[in-house]
């Protein structure tokens, strides 16, 4: 599981579509969907319900995506926190 992917997951749940997702993050629909499948096999549990219309998230997935964003607004204050610290000054 990478930071990567998480992003992935969360901008995916937050369009509603693994092809408006793929638009926003600027890459190709197939790999998106490889990403997001291949961390659901890692997890053993599907995120996403994929419709025709687009995608839910399961509850699993709603599970999953509150820990992603906590973890991604961490490493998002990561280089803030550290530049913080005495020793790296």
């Amino acid at each position: 599981m990478t930071l990567q992917q998480l992003k992935y997951v969360v901008v995916t749940e937050e369009c509603g579509s693994i092809s408006d997702a793929a638009e926003q993050l600027f890459i190709a629909q197939p790999s998106l969907s490889k990403s997001i499948r291949l961390l659901e096999e890692e997890l053993g549990f599907a995120l996403f319900v994929r419709e025709r219309k687009g995608v839910k998230a399961t509850a699993e997935g709603l599970e999953f995506l509150c820990y992603a964003k906590r973890v991604l607004e961490q490493s998002d204050r990561l280089p803030t926190q550290l530049a913080s610290l005495t020793c790296f000054s």
